[in-house]
């Protein structure tokens, strides 16, 4: 009974607040109306699950954070533009700048320098944790990293009443999970 026990046990450290989140312009689109233009300091939490490696420790808090940081950077002071919204009609209308049309009425123009197009159907905190945590994940992948981790949650926070969570699990038996 005990040896049933100790395959499932695992450890989990957290990274949040401090300097991890990103200020960010975004607007939702709820059954194809649009609500206003707005923006948020998005909190970010970064929550993984596994063994222990051969130094004691789930993961290296110090590159986790890079890692976060470095991907938080790249969304900070810009707008998050969902590329695949069916109630958008998204154009590049110069080098320099994209359209936006939102129905009759909503036309953005931006420059191209404060658009972050991000590759998801609505920038709801929902869909930018998912991005965010395949972002991680596709880091570790890219670096070697994390192969005793079997879970990565990334949780967004739009204010300190609203987070949104996504969980990636990786089986215990698959060859391709993060490494340590």
């Amino acid at each position: 009974m005990l040896g049933a026990l100790e395959r499932t046990v695992s450890w989990t450290i957290l990274i949040e607040r401090g300097n991890l989140g990103f200020s960010a312009a975004h607007f939702v689109t709820i059954d194809g109306v649009s609500e206003p233009l707005h923006g948020h300091n998005f909190g970010v939490r970064v929550e993984v699950s596994g063994e222990l490696t051969a130094n004691a420790f789930v993961f290296n808090f110090i590159t986790l954070k890079d890692i976060v940081r470095t991907l938080c950077k790249q969304w900070d002071h810009c707008f998050l533009l969902p590329l695949n919204n069916p109630h958008l009609a998204i154009r590049e209308i110069s080098e320099d700048a994209w359209e936006i049309r939102v129905d009759a009425r909503t036309r953005y123009v931006l420059p191209r320098t404060t658009v972050v197009a991000l590759p998801i159907d609505n920038a709801t905190t929902e869909r930018l944790a998912e991005l965010l945590a395949r972002r991680i994940a596709a880091t570790l992948e890219e670096r070697e990293l994390g192969r005793n981790l079997r879970r990565l949650t990334v949780g967004i926070e739009e204010t300190e009443m609203q987070t949104a969570f996504f969980t990636l699990q990786y089986p215990a038996d698959q060859p391709d999970s993060p490494s340590p």
